[in-house]
């Protein structure tokens, strides 16, 4: 089952957008009338959820 953790993003407006630890990196949903998935690799899951800035 895949747990996913809604994250806290600046300027995402009404867009609620969440991650999901998977093999390799993370699955990358925005909760829209258009919802869609990406992938982010990250092999160490070292990604905080936050910019890379």
């Amino acid at each position: 089952m895949i747990e996913w953790e809604r994250l806290e993003c600046k300027g995402a407006g009404l867009m609620p957008i969440f991650r999901a630890k998977v093999p390799g990196g993370w699955l990358i949903r925005v909760q829209s009338c258009d919802s869609g998935v990406n992938f982010y690799p990250d092999p160490n899951h070292s990604w905080d959820g936050n910019s890379l800035d």
